[in-house]
C-alpha cells in the first residue's frame, strides 16, 4: 500500500498560510506605488507651475526697472532743456541731487552730451575749455562725419569718467545707431552690447540709454525734421550684470539665466543672431534638448530674450518629500501587517500540530503509559510554559506592532490631510479629489490595523472593560447617526421596536457600540435598496452562573438586527463568527475582513452574553446579542485570570 509523503500535506499548509499574507503585502505595495508615482507626478508639476510663475516674476522685475529708469531718463531730458547751455554747477547740483544708489541701482553713470555740426568744432572746443575744469577738453576721436555728439557731461563725477569728457558718441556703429533710432523715433532708445569706455581695460557687456533733444521753435514732424533740430542727446549707461544684480527677485538656486539681446524687426538693415549678453552660470552646457522657459522684454527698440533654465538638482534642504514617505511608509506598512496577518493565521494550525504530535506519540507509547504518566505530565508543564511565553511574546509583539503600523498610517493621514487643505485653498479640486483618496484609503487601511489589534487583545484576555449603566436606544441612536451616509445612499429605512420598558443596562458603552455598529453596518451593506431593517429590544434570560451545576438564571435584555437581504446558508449561520470567515453567500464585493463577526462576539463573551445568527422565515438574516441587564465588573474582570 502506497502511503502519500508526509511532507506534502505540510507543504501544502505553509504554503497556503503565506498565500494571504503575500496577496496583502503584493495589493498593498502595488497601491503605495502607486501613490507613489502619482505623488511624484503631482510634485513634478507643481515645482514646474511654481518655475513659470517665478521666471514670470523676474522678467516682469526686469521690465519694470528699465521702465524706472526711462523715467529717469525723461526727467534727465527735461532738465537738458530746462538748460540750453552747458550749465556745469547746475548739473552737478542735479547729479548730487539723484539717488544713483537708491531706487536707481544698477546705473553705472548718467550724462549729456552736445550735438555739434561740421564747422562748429572749433567755436564749440573754445565754448567749454571756458568753462570750470575744461581748459583741455577736446573733441576724440577725430570722425569725418557731418556732426558730433561729444560728452560734455557725466556723473557721477571722477578721475574715471573725467577722462572720457569729450569721446564722440557718434563715432562708434552700436551707440550712433542708438542715437539715430531715438532721433527717428522720437523716444527712448537702447543700445545693442557694447562694452563701456570705463572697461576697455577689461571688457565685459553693457548697454545705454539714449533720448535725443531738440532745439526748440523747430518742426519735428518728420525724420528729416528731427535730424535737422538735433540738439544733443541725454544718456544713462549699464553694466548689464550689475544692473541685473540688482534686482529683489533672484535667480540664485533655483534657475540659471541666460539673456540674448536682438534687435526689432525693421530696426537694422540686416538680420542678425541673438547675442548672449548675460549668463548666470557659464558652466551650465548650452544644449537645444535641455528645457527652459522662454519671455521676451521689448524696451528701446531692442529684444531681450530670456533663457530660464530650472536647475534639476536643487532640492529643499530638511523638508521630507512627501512622495519617499508614501512609499517608504507604505511598503513599511505593508511588510509589518503581511507579517502580522501570518503569524496570526498560522497560530492556530501551529497549535494543531503540536497537538497532532502529542497525540501520536501518546499512542505510541499506550502500552507504557503508566511508566509515561510522569514523564508526559512535566513535558506538558513545559508544553504550558512555552505557549505562555509564546502568547507573552505574541502580546509583546503586538503592542510593537500597533507602534510601527499606526505611526506611518497616521503620517499619511496627515499628510492626506494637509494635502486636502492646500488643494482647497489653492482652488484645485481634482487635487483635492487625489488626497481624499488617499485620506479614505488609510483610513480603511487603519480600521483593519485595530480591528487585528482588538482581536489579539480579546483572545489574550487583555481588553479591560469599563461597565457603566447606559441605555442601549442612545447607543442605537448614534450608531445609526455614523452610518446616516450608507443609509441615504441605498435609501434605506430602520424601524426600531421597543418591547420592554427597561432599555438600560450595565456595559462598557465603547465596546457595546463597537457590536452595534458592526452588526447594523452589516444589514445596510446585504440589504436590498429601498429596504427596512428592523431593530427590536426585548426582555430575554440568560443561564445563572458559569459552572455546569450552577441553577437559576438572571434578566437580561436581547437585541435584534433584521434585515431582508440574502441570508446565511444553514451549515454557516456558526461558522461566521470565526476569524477571517465570510459567508459564501455573501461575497459579492461588499469589502470585509471576516474579523467583525468574531470581534462581536469576543466581547458579547466578555460581558457574559451571547451572540447568534439566524434566518428570517421570510428571508434576510437575524442576529440577536442577548447581554445580562447588571453584570457585576467582579464577574467580568474573571475572564482576564
Amino acid at each position: 500500500m502506497n502511503n502519500p509523503p508526509p511532507y506534502s500535506d505540510a507543504a501544502d499548509r505553509s504554503l497556503s498560510s503565506w498565500l494571504l499574507p503575500v496577496v496583502v503585502f503584493l495589493l498593498l505595495a502595488a497601491a503605495t506605488l502607486g501613490a507613489w508615482v502619482w505623488q511624484s507626478r503631482v510634485q513634478t508639476e507643481t515645482r514646474a507651475a511654481f518655475a513659470i510663475q517665478q521666471s514670470a516674476a523676474i522678467t516682469g522685475e526686469i521690465r519694470e526697472r528699465l521702465r524706472l529708469h526711462a523715467q529717469f531718463l525723461h526727467s534727465l531730458q527735461a532738465f537738458a532743456a530746462a538748460h540750453p547751455e552747458l550749465d556745469l554747477p547746475a548739473w552737478r547740483r542735479f547729479a548730487r541731487e539723484t539717488e544713483v544708489g537708491g531706487r536707481l541701482s544698477g546705473l553705472f553713470a548718467f550724462g549729456y552730451a552736445s550735438a555739434v555740426r561740421s564747422g562748429e568744432e572749433k567755436a564749440f572746443v573754445r565754448s567749454m575749455r571756458r568753462q570750470i575744469d575744461r581748459s583741455n577738453f577736446r573733441i576724440f576721436p577725430q570722425s569725418a562725419g557731418d556732426i558730433a555728439a561729444p560728452l560734455t557731461f557725466a556723473a557721477p563725477e571722477g578721475p574715471e569718467l573725467k577722462s572720457f569728457i569729450g569721446f564722440d558718441l557718434l563715432s562708434e556703429p552700436t551707440r550712433r545707431q542708438a542715437v539715430e533710432a531715438a532721433i527717428a523715433r522720437r523716444e527712448i532708445a537702447m543700445t545693442g552690447p557694447v562694452t563701456l569706455l570705463a572697461d576697455k581695460e577689461k571688457p565685459r557687456p553693457g548697454f545705454l540709454l539714449v533720448h535725443a533733444l531738440y532745439r526748440p521753435d523747430m518742426p519735428l514732424k518728420n525724420t528729416e525734421q528731427r535730424r535737422q533740430a538735433f540738439a544733443g542727446i541725454v544718456l544713462s549707461s549699464y553694466r548689464t550684470e550689475e544692473f541685473l544684480s540688482a534686482l529683489k527677485q533672484t535667480t540664485q538656486g533655483n534657475f540659471a539665466l541666460k539673456i540674448f539681446d536682438e534687435p526689432l524687426s525693421g530696426g537694422s538693415s540686416g538680420a542678425t543672431s541673438p547675442t548672449l549678453i548675460y549668463d548666470s552660470d557659464p558652466s551650465l552646457a548650452t544644449n537645444t534638448a535641455l528645457p527652459f522657459f522662454h519671455h521676451e522684454i521689448d524696451f528701446g527698440g531692442r529684444n531681450w530674450i530670456l533663457h530660464f533654465y530650472p536647475r534639476l538638482n536643487h532640492a529643499d534642504d530638511g523638508v521630507l518629500d512627501p512622495a519617499l514617505l508614501i512609499l517608504y511608509g507604505g511598503l513599511t506598512g505593508s511588510l509589518l501587517l503581511a507579517l502580522l496577518i501570518f503569524h496570526l493565521s498560522t497560530h492556530r494550525a501551529r497549535a494543531e500540530r503540536y497537538a497532532r504530535r502529542v497525540t501520536h506519540e501518546l499512542r505510541l507509547h499506550r502500552d507504557h503509559l503508566h511508566e509515561l504518566v510522569e514523564e508526559r505530565t512535566v513535558r506538558l508543564n513545559e508544553a504550558l510554559h512555552q505557549a505562555r511565553a509564546a502568547s507573552q511574546a505574541k502580546s509583546e509583539f503586538l503592542a510593537n506592532m500597533s507602534h510601527e503600523l499606526r505611526t506611518p498610517m497616521h503620517a499619511i493621514l496627515s499628510f492626506a490631510q494637509l494635502g486636502i487643505k492646500r488643494a482647497e485653498g489653492g482652488n484645485q479640486p481634482k487635487l483635492s479629489q487625489y488626497f481624499q483618496r488617499i485620506e479614505l484609503s488609510a483610513k480603511r487601511l487603519l480600521g483593519l490595523i485595530n480591528e487585528l489589534l482588538d482581536l489579539s487583545k480579546l483572545e489574550a484576555g487583555k481588553m479591560n472593560l469599563t461597565l457603566s449603566q447606559v441605555d442601549v436606544l442612545d447607543l442605537l441612536a448614534h450608531a445609526r447617526t455614523q452610518l446616516e451616509s450608507l443609509l441615504l445612499a441605498r435609501q434605506l429605512s430602520i424601524e426600531t421596536v421597543v418591547m420592554t420598558p427597561d432599555t438600560e443596562i450595565r456595559a462598557d458603552p465603547m465596546r457595546l457600540s463597537q457590536i452595534i455598529y458592526n452588526l447594523l453596518a452589516n444589514a445596510i451593506k446585504f440589504s436590498p435598496p429601498q429596504g427596512k431593517i428592523r431593530l427590536e429590544l426585548g426582555a430575554a434570560e440568560l443561564p445563572g452562573g458559569r459552572r455546569l451545576d450552577d441553577t437559576g438564571s438572571q434578566p437580561a435584555l436581547a437585541i435584534r438586527f433584521i434585515d431582508h437581504g440574502i441570508g446565511i446558508p444553514e451549515a454557516e449561520l456558526e461558522s461566521i463568527f470565526d476569524k477571517f470567515v465570510q459567508s459564501s453567500a455573501t461575497r459579492t464585493g461588499a469589502g470585509g475582513t471576516g474579523l467583525g463577526l468574531a470581534i462581536s462576539r469576543a466581547i458579547a463573551m466578555q460581558h457574559r452574553g451571547t451572540i447568534v445568527a439566524n434566518n428570517n422565515a421570510a428571508g434576510g438574516a437575524c442576529f440577536t446579542v442577548t447581554l445580562p441587564t447588571n453584570s457585576r465588573t467582579g464577574e467580568v474582570s474573571e475572564l482576564h485570570d
